[in-house]
């Protein structure tokens, strides 16, 4: 700057802010602006009305005043602030442990019978579109910057956070590694069921298409990380009947971690909690109306979270013991201790067992 800038700031309903014109130092670059809240708002904004040297009046050296503004937050509590905070990391921590339940499970077992192949493809099909969506979104300045971008959200902050990206990468990596449990460990007659392969084939071929759209600028790298999130959607929406069918028709949830199950329930409600608070704090439940899909596809989660629940401690609570080996009270041997017998004919009138001893 060859001289000092002055900017005078625009005044709103909800806030003051001193001064109402800010010298911005030549040298320092920088200036102090005091808020007052006067009004309770979650999202108000703090921009620049006018600029111009010190000197020439009329003449700003900023190209782009105009993007340039802070987002202020007047609230009712600042305990509740740090509640909401907390219980933010809470469910964070409760949705990323949430996939280790079944690997443990499946390590004890040595074995993922119970675990429904189609519900695990569908989710690293997921968390694979996901991953994208947010490593595009979070490093991409060239989306970032983008006018289609700025034309929809001129005043927003990007939605995606670096735990976001750590969380889906997280959830991805997870997911592979619970997919080559599959590979090493006992699986019976288990497959992914040729439904399943019709819509992971309906959805990777979207996404492809997408792509290809986008080497060729048909659509725009926003648009198309856009379809990578109705991807994950759709995945969402779909992933759980496999379990849930897989569970009724085996009448049973052995192999199925009820770990997994509680651990994400406790993150979903943990997450609307914190919407809930951050209404109350704010007085803005927006949240309901503006993002509703956010907030549905939340309480779907839920929901199923609750079926699986019900099948384990209510419906299926028994099909672990009648899958158990019968104890004999009497000789402290198990069913699984006791051989089958085969009769062999003839003169020598020999009783012979299945494990090769003679009696």
């Amino acid at each position: 700057l060859s001289t000092d800038v002055n900017l005078i700031l625009k005044r709103v309903d909800w806030f003051d802010a001193t001064p109402n014109v800010v010298v911005l130092d030549k040298i320092a670059r920088s200036a102090n602006v005091s808020i007052t809240g006067i009004q309770i708002t979650s999202h108000a904004l703090l921009e620049i009305k006018k600029c111009e040297y010190s000197d020439s009046p009329g003449i700003c050296p900023f190209s782009e005043i105009n993007r340039t503004f802070a987002v202020i937050s007047v609230i009712h509590s600042e305990s509740l602030s740090v509640l909401i905070i907390v219980v933010g990391w809470i469910y964070f921590f409760a949705w990323s442990i949430s996939f280790y339940p079944q690997i443990i499970l499946n390590f004890k077992r040595r074995s993922v019978i119970g675990l429904s192949f189609d519900f695990l493809f569908l989710n690293i099909i997921g968390f694979t579109c996901y991953s994208l969506y947010n490593i595009l979104m979070y490093f991409d300045k060239n989306i970032q910057v983008s006018e289609i971008y700025l034309q929809r959200n001129p005043h927003s902050l990007i939605p995606v956070l670096l735990n976001d990206v750590i969380f889906a990468v997280h959830a991805l990596l997870i997911c592979i590694f619970t997919a080559f449990q599959c590979f090493i460990y006992e699986r019976g007659q288990q497959r992914i069921s040729y439904t399943c392969w019709a819509l992971s084939s309906s959805l990777i071929g979207f996404a492809l298409v997408s792509f290809c759209l986008t080497l060729f600028d048909v659509i725009n790298a926003l648009q198309f990380i856009t379809f990578l999130s109705y991807v994950k959607m759709a995945v969402t929406c779909s992933k759980y009947f496999p379990q849930a069918f897989f569970n009724f028709r085996r009448k049973s949830t052995t192999g199925w971690s009820i770990g997994n199950v509680l651990l994400d329930f406790l993150g979903g409600f943990m997450d609307i909690c914190q919407i809930i608070l951050q209404g109350a704090n704010t007085d803005d439940w927006s949240v309901f109306t503006g993002n509703p899909v956010k907030f549905g596809l939340g309480c779907f989660s839920m929901l199923f979270d609750i079926v699986f629940i019900v099948q384990h401690y209510i419906l299926y609570r028994h099909s672990e013991e009648r899958n158990q080996p019968i104890t004999n009270t009497a000789t402290g041997t198990t069913d699984s201790d006791v051989p089958e017998v085969d009769i062999v004919g003839g003169d020598s009138d020999v009783i012979r067992v299945s494990s090769d001893h003679e009696v």
